[in-house]
Formats: structure tokens, C-alpha cells, sequence
């Protein structure tokens, strides 16, 4: 727990994922510094947010901080974490929890042992709208959900191709623990954590490879001639222990529109999320949605349909998830939502489907 005095919030990486942490924590009454081995990348940030910087995570966690946010590439976040435990620090980590299934476990084994607050970034979960169907579902208004649909599609989205984003080594894997970890954290979710039975399903890389890709404008710089071993897309079909179902389309680049959405199918109701945020530099007319649709059919008066939708304001997730993770830094309790244990539920599913649909690549 903290102190009268505020909460101090470091932050590790301060690329573009660190730049939108910072964003919304410039908006938050906390003082927050920053930590990258880039030191352009620290002189920038320090000019855009006056606040201090260092150049390792070392020296970032020696300072005046209560809690860290990591937005490192996956495979380092086992090491920094841990020593974050040691340092006495609550953590949350940029999705996913780690590059591997075997590391992931070392995480929450670490703060277990720490008794820390360890959170991970699956910000879309703080989306409004996701928030309110994720609140019909417990309620029950959908009565038993026996499928969901989960779609997380880019036109033209591979962050970088030959950055830490495109290796096996560094990232784990591509399209499906990138963003896919954001559509298997809210399907899992919508069906109550429920136990995985059977998954089937194939990955493809289509688009990563091909000279002629048009790179627009995404996370990292395109260098199309290093390093691209991972899946850009893939398809898969899960089937839980309770009976329910799911689909699941992740690409970082396809021909068709970019989307992400959700369907879910009760039998008492249905619903459809269409949380799609398109990037500016990308999109030649950016889409940015926040639409909850219900969908049921009733017989007052005589048999009809009814489809409602949701109104609700579109908030900034990472705004939203920010202040979750430092409201349980400054109560010392542990949050229901994104918590480590449910980011290594999020792993072990990753591992499965990449076990049971081939290679990445």
C-alpha cells in the first residue's frame, strides 16, 4: 500500500506502447518517470512529459517509485518483473504476461512469493461497452452463453516486420499472442473461465513475407528483410468442458475490412460488441466504434424481436486500466480483473492453440 504522499509510477520501455501509458498517466494526478536503454527514446520522452528518465531498469526501480509498468518485448518480462518483486514493487505488465508458457508461470510464482499486485495490460477489457455486456452476462440476462465469436482483424496491421514483434524468440509468437491475447482474455471472460476441452484450427503466414507488402505506418519500422518467423493470422475453433464454444479470427493483415468484435450467442439473448479502433496513420477512413447491440425475440402481445442498442461514452481504455491497477496499488488489494492469475489462464490457452495448430509460420 502507499503512502499519503501519492503513488510514484515508473515506467520501463518508452516506445509507443510506453508513450500511450504515459499519455493517459499524464492525465492522473501521479508523478511518473521513465526507464529505456534508447536514448532518444529518453530524451524524447522527457521533453514530451517533463519527467525524469534512466537508462536501465535497475536505476528506474533504485528511485522514488511505488509500482512499474513494463512495456518491454515479451521475452524480457520474466527477468524485469521478478526483480521488481524483489524491489518491492506492484507491476503491470504490457499483454501478453510472457513469451512462453514455462516464463509466465515463473511470473505469478514470483509474485505469489512477493505477495505483490500483478497486473497485465488487456486494456480492451476497460472498454465501456465491454465492461456492460461482460455485467448482463454474470446478471444472467443472456441465459446460458453457448458461443461466442471473437474477430480481431487489421487490413494492413504486422507491427514492424523483422522487430521484436515479428521473432518466435523474442515475442513468442505473432498476430495470436499480440492481439489475439486481447480477443482470448474477453472470450474467456464472456464464458465465466470456463475449462478448455478441444481446439483445432490453422495459422498462416501470408503477408509477412511477401516483398510487395504494403507496410503503411504501425508500431516499429518495416524492415522486411531481417528476421519474420511467426504466424500473421489464424483461425481457430475452441470447444470448453461446459459445452459452450468459440471462434476466434486474428490477422495482422488480411483483404477486408479491420475489425474487432464479438458475438455472443445465450439462450435467453444474444449480443454484438463492435470495440473496432482503427489506426489513423493507417486506415484511409479511420473507424473508431463503441457499439452494443442485444439482440432477443419476446411474445408480448404477439411474437416479435427486439434489438437494443447500448449507449454508452467511448473512454480510454488505457486511462481505465491505469487507474485500476494504481486504485489497487494504493489499497493493497488485489484486482478481480486482468490479474496475473488470469493472464497465465490467457497463456496456457495460447500455448494449446499454437500446439494444436502447427507452426507459426
Amino acid at each position: 500500500m502507499a503512502d499519503d504522499k501519492g503513488l510514484r509510477i515508473g515506467i520501463l520501455g518508452l516506445g509507443a506502447l510506453g508513450q500511450n501509458i504515459a499519455t493517459a498517466l499524464s492525465e492522473l494526478p501521479y508523478e511518473f518517470s521513465g526507464a529505456d536503454a534508447d536514448p532518444e527514446l529518453r530524451t524524447a520522452f522527457a521533453e514530451e512529459y517533463d519527467a525524469e528518465t534512466y537508462d536501465t531498469p535497475e536505476a528506474l526501480m533504485q528511485s522514488d517509485i511505488d509500482a512499474i509498468v513494463i512495456a518491454t518485448p515479451n521475452k524480457f518480462h520474466e527477468a524485469i518483473a521478478t526483480k521488481a518483486f524483489e524491489h518491492g514493487l506492484d507491476v503491470l505488465l504490457e499483454k501478453p504476461l510472457a513469451h512462453t508458457l514455462d516464463s509466465a508461470r515463473r511470473i505469478e510464482e514470483a509474485a505469489e512469493r512477493a505477495e505483490a499486485i500483478c497486473m497485465v495490460g488487456f486494456h480492451h477489457r476497460y472498454r465501456n461497452v465491454v465492461e456492460i455486456a461482460k455485467r448482463y452476462v454474470e446478471q444472467g440476462y443472456f441465459g446460458d452463453v453457448t458461443h461466442i465469436e471473437g474477430k480481431f482483424v487489421r487490413r494492413r496491421g504486422v507491427p514492424g516486420r523483422g522487430t521484436w514483434y515479428t521473432s518466435a524468440e523474442i515475442a513468442g509468437g505473432g498476430a495470436l499472442i499480440d492481439i489475439g491475447s486481447h480477443v482470448l482474455y474477453n472470450v474467456l471472460d464472456f464464458l465465466e473461465w470456463a475449462a478448455i476441452e478441444d481446439v483445432s484450427g490453422t495459422v498462416r503466414s501470408d503477408f509477412g513475407h511477401n516483398d510487395d507488402y504494403a507496410y503503411l505506418n504501425m508500431w516499429g519500422e518495416d524492415e522486411k528483410g531481417t528476421i519474420y518467423n511467426v504466424e500473421d493470422a489464424i483461425n481457430a475453433f475452441l470447444v470448453f468442458e461446459d459445452g459452450s464454444t468459440a471462434n476466434l479470427e486474428i490477422a495482422w493483415a488480411e483483404n477486408t475490412r479491420s475489425t474487432h468484435s464479438y458475438r455472443i450467442l445465450g439462450k435467453k439473448a444474444g449480443a454484438e460488441i463492435d470495440i473496432t479502433n482503427t489506426l489513423n496513420a493507417v486506415e484511409p477512413v479511420p473507424d473508431q466504434r463503441n457499439d452494443l447491440t442485444i439482440y432477443e425475440v419476446r411474445s408480448v402481445g404477439t411474437d416479435h424481436f427486439v434489438d437494443s442498442e447500448i449507449m454508452t461514452e467511448q473512454n480510454n481504455p488505457f486511462r481505465t486500466e491505469l487507474e485500476t491497477f494504481l486504485e489497487a496499488v494504493r489499497s493493497g488489494t488485489r484486482p478481480e480483473r486482468c490479474n496475473v492469475h488470469r493472464a497465465l489462464e490467457v497463456q496456457g490457452l495460447l500455448s494449446e492453440i499454437y500446439e494444436e495448430c502447427g507452426d507459426r509460420v
